[in-house]
């Protein structure tokens, strides 16, 4: 990893006195460079750059552009039409040159000019009989757009001629990962429906391998699928530079109506809709990124060293001299052999000191929280302090990616930088919210989903008293803590109340007494009588989590209320461990993926409700079940008006959805 060879490379000098020195190595590591040694030797040719080439004093006849490059104007111009953008950063005298759209770095699709411009790609439309597509890669900084049809390929030059085919709204247009195209490109597509294979892939697999395009092209095609080195022999039109890219398309016009036919034949028409439509509203979302107030970044991160300076400066004073907090080894040895505290689980360097055995040692020693206060602290500021200071583009902004067709449960995750672990309840996790910002004369607009999973939870199960509590607008967790304490709502104290929302989450992850009880710090007895209590209040939301289970064990897979599949191959193990995990996933994944496409339905109908209202609106984050849309200010209590009445009005349930929205200059202080 990059960590670990950036340490070895300071140590020794170079990567060469690295590899001289493998002896000095151990274990895995040893193994690890003794193998990768011939590949290491490799990349080292490959990336060196040669210093001592003869170059002729003449460079005129090496200049076949045919301009003189002394012309500004000419070669800003030849920059534009081979899509060099990093240039006009680099040479900012040719910036003046360029309009202001290019200048932003972004393109509207929306706005193509009329198609009758372009003759060759009318000629090849006009082809296009119904029930076929088009497939299509855009145009890059280096290659031109592809598109494909039974009948030939057509190559285009911009965007913008792109744009212009795929504003015809009765063709299919079909692609592969159409959001990191977007991206890459930064352009802002139109509001339309394009079928992603990769996409398609996601829903349809069953071992969730969907990124590679080879693997899921196979699954599609079976023995129809060809391997790229055999295209070139079958398919002749296809020998050129951009063959690869040709192959591509070729497969992915013969996947497309076999994927269209398994979607259909698993009822997931709706859902892949919705998802189509997401993977270019979550490019727009990446493309836009969102304001980050640097100094605010930069003083948190000065307050935070401060803090860890003094905690460190604490636990050397309680170990009577200083060593390495960061370091495992000696942190043990610290704790179990100079300290004399009880010793947990053994590893290869010595016992335990992961976050669940400090908390088993947390009253026996005033060391020990001030140890799990310090890696909270550093955490917090590598992850998300310094971690989001690299981040900061050169237009202000984070521009985070959102995984797609990533996770199991058909959530979106957050990378480069991840945004979905921020803390939420804690006073440094809401001060490092405040960094994200509004830019002037806009602000900042969030709505998140009340209690969703458990109301998900109520609608699924039929259970009588939970349903009946969200009806009645109770508070959920305020009458589950009556029913487990056998009191009355008005006289639930908050403690009470807090158990009761942990076993509330905890019972729709199929959590066991030992989970539990690790989780409320009470004994496993304790643990059980509440998980009984629970049973007993609401008996239907255990058959029917039972009855998850019982379902992925017969068919191998449970599904969402929008048959969003999660396959259990966990529930074919004879390792118990495993076994069990595949019992809590069956448990857990309907109520977890229908909260995942409900989210993304919102999305999308308010990415609609947004243009139709003619609002200045656009979505910039989505974090489990909360949008942080940036606005102008003048729309702003508009846009939350309507932001609510979408998200609750996104599915039709046993029981109401709540959505709350607030206003705010930053994430951290909306009300």
């Amino acid at each position: 990893g990059e960590k670990t060879a950036l340490r070895l490379i300071r140590e020794f000098g170079s990567a060469a006195e690295v590899f001289e020195h493998i002896d000095k190595q151990k274990g895995a590591l040893k193994t690890n460079l003794e193998n990768g040694k011939s590949a290491a030797d490799l990349a080292y040719q490959l990336s060196y750059i040669e210093r001592d080439v003869d170059i002729p004093e003449e460079m005129d006849p090496l200049n076949r552009s045919g301009i003189d490059f002394r012309d500004n104007a000419a070669l800003a111009n030849l920059f534009s039409q081979l899509g060099f953008r990093s240039y006009f950063e680099r040479f900012p005298e040719l910036q003046k040159y360029l309009g202001e759209e290019v200048k932003a770095g972004r393109r509207l699709l929306d706005e193509a000019e009329n198609l009758q411009q372009f003759v060759a790609a009318e000629d090849l439309l006009s082809s296009i009989t119904e029930g076929e597509a088009i497939a299509f890669f855009l145009p890059t900084d280096t290659l031109k757009g592809l598109f494909l049809t039974a009948k030939g390929f057509i190559t285009v030059e911009d965007l913008e001629e792109a744009a212009a085919i795929l504003s015809y709204e009765d063709i299919s247009f079909v692609s592969w990962d159409i959001k990191q195209q977007l991206r890459e490109q930064k352009y802002l597509a139109a509001n339309r429906n394009i079928f992603d294979s990769m996409v398609a892939a996601y829903l349809l697999q069953e071992d969730g391998s969907s990124s590679d395009f080879d693997y899921s092209m196979q699954a599609v095609l079976g023995d129809e699928f060809m391997p790229a080195a055999s295209h070139d022999e079958q398919l002749p039109l296809l020998a050129d530079r951009d063959s690869l890219r040709k192959k591509q398309l070729y497969q992915l016009l013969k996947a497309y109506p076999k994927q269209k036919q398994d979607i259909a034949g698993h009822d997931l028409e709706y859902l892949a809709e919705v998802e189509m439509r997401l993977a270019v509203i979550l490019a727009a979302m990446e493309v836009r990124g969102i304001k980050v107030d640097k100094e605010m970044l930069d003083r948190n991160s000065n307050e935070m060293q401060g803090e860890l300076d003094s905690l460190e400066r604490s636990i050397y004073d309680l170990a009577g001299h200083e060593f390495n907090i960061n370091s495992p080894q000696q942190l043990s040895k610290i704790l179990f052999e100079e300290r004399q505290l009880p010793p947990g689980k053994k590893t290869a360097s010595g016992y335990s000191t992961a976050a669940d055995e400090l908390q088993r040692l947390l009253h026996l020693d005033p060391m020990i929280p001030l140890i799990l206060e310090y890696r909270e602290l550093a955490k917090l500021r590598g992850t998300f302090v310094e971690g989001l200071l690299k981040e900061i583009g050169e237009d202000g902004r984070v521009h985070t990616n959102f995984n797609q067709t990533v996770t199991s449960t058909g959530r979106l995750s957050s990378s480069n930088p991840n945004l979905q672990n921020i803390p939420i309840r804690t006073e440094r996790g809401r001060e490092i919210r405040k960094v994200f910002v509004a830019p002037p004369g806009r602000l900042l607009v969030g709505a998140d989903y009340s209690q969703i999973e458990l109301r998900l939870l109520a609608h699924l199960s039929k259970d009588d008293a939970l349903v009946q509590a969200f009806r009645d607008g109770e508070d959920i967790h305020t009458i589950t803590a009556a029913r487990l304490f056998h009191k009355n709502a008005a006289e639930v104290t908050g403690d009470e109340r807090g158990v009761a929302k942990t076993v509330n989450f905890s019972i729709t992850y199929g959590i066991s007494e030992f989970g539990l009880a690790r989780d409320l710090g009470t004994s496993r007895q304790e643990a059980g009588a509440y998980i009984k209590r629970y049973h007993d209040q609401y008996p239907k939301v255990i058959l029917w989590l039972d009855q998850q289970a019982e379902t992925g064990k017969e068919q191998g897979y449970v599904q969402t209320l929008f048959h969003r599949r999660r396959y259990l191959p966990e529930l074919t193990s004879q390792n118990y461990n495993v076994y069990q995990f595949g019992v809590r996933a069956a448990m857990n994944a309907p109520v977890q993926g229908t909260a995942a496409d409900l989210i993304k339905i919102a999305m999308v109908k308010a990415v609609d409700a947004i243009r139709t209202a003619d609002l200045d609106a656009n979505i910039l984050l989505q974090v489990h079940d909360e949008l942080i849309l940036e606005v102008d200010e003048n729309d702003a209590k508009e846009v939350a008006v309507v932001l609510k009445r979408v998200m609750e009005e996104a599915m039709d349930l046993d029981v109401p959805l709540l959505a709350d929205t607030k206003i705010g200059p930053n994430w951290g202080e909306m009300e």
